[in-house]
């Protein structure tokens, strides 16, 4: 309960400046100190809110999210407890079972809202899905690496010690490094981490991981061994069992949502059924980067 204390009352305190307004959700919890505080968060939900998404203040646990929840659909369901979270900071020590509490407002606060946000943007920016199973999952795959890639960005752009702490406040999934990269460096890096990441989606053995990105990124030795530390905290339950599980039940219900998105006449992207073989689709990543400012 300790650390769950100090967390809160680290991200109370953060700057939160009401210029933000606009973009503000009240009731999420420490959503005007992470706009305050991160250009590339306040971006996402520019981004998402001019597509027409909204957001549907409802009691939402992470299971609930991952079985329920329609990932193409542009409405997010999320627990509106910054209040609830504010009152247990200053009177926890009038509450008979405070550890209790404490898993209660755990269990229900595990949504990232940047993450689900930018599954949404990043839908329109691919090209129109392919049409057979395995197809489809490598596009997902594709998909997910570069939301991925954007929580890295975001736990980099936040810090260390902001991140960890909204890491474990389950507002942000992914932790920040800190590099002394110029700005072209930072974004090859964030490239090397999709590539990673994506390889990890698609089950690359993870003792060949490395090897796979310096063959695809060459020259950049030092930042792919970072980027694949990174990628592989991606939960091994979820890449080898969750998400392929869900991909084998909802892809013909997937791709029926995902071409919704592509009324045009666009070329499917089909990715090569080996990852080594990935080469144009970078532009792609680089694309996403840019419209991200990144």
């Amino acid at each position: 309960m300790n650390e769950f204390l100090r967390d809160l009352r680290y991200l109370s305190a953060l700057p939160a400046s009401k210029k933000h307004d606009e973009l503000w959700l009240e009731e999420y919890p420490f959503d005007l100190q992470l706009l305050t505080a991160s250009r590339l968060y306040r971006a996402s939900r520019e981004m998402y809110l001019e597509l027409g998404g909204t957001f549907a203040p409802r009691l939402s646990s992470m299971m609930r999210s991952l079985s329920a929840q329609d990932l193409f659909k542009d409405e997010i369901d999320y627990t509106p407890s910054a209040t609830e979270l504010a009152w247990f900071r200053d009177h926890h020590d009038e509450v008979a079972q405070p550890q209790d509490d404490v898993a209660a407002l755990s269990h229900y606060n595990e949504i990232s809202l940047f993450h689900e946000q930018n599954h949404r943007v990043i839908w329109r920016m691919l090209p129109p899905p392919p049409k057979d199973a395995r197809a489809i999952g490598r596009y997902l795959n594709f998909a997910e690496s570069l939301v991925v890639m954007l929580d890295l960005a975001l736990g980099d752009e936040l810090g260390a010690k902001t991140s960890t702490t909204a890491e474990r406040m389950k507002v942000v999934y992914r932790t920040g490094a800190t590099r002394a990269y110029t700005k072209k460096q930072m974004r090859e890096s964030l490239v090397a981490i999709q590539f990673a990441s994506y390889c990890v989606l698609e089950e690359i053995d993870r003792r060949d991981l490395l090897k796979a990105v310096n063959y695809v990124l060459p020259g950049q030795a030092q930042m792919n061994k970072n980027a694949v530390k990174r990628s592989l905290d991606i939960n091994e339950l979820f890449t080898r069992v969750t998400n392929p599980e869900w991909q084998k039940r909802n892809w013909k219900t997937v791709t029926k949502k995902l071409a919704k998105f592509h009324t045009g006449t666009a070329q499917p992207l089909e990715l090569p059924q080996d990852p080594l073989d990935l080469d144009q689709e970078f532009a792609i990543t680089r694309q996403v980067l840019a419209a991200y400012g990144l």
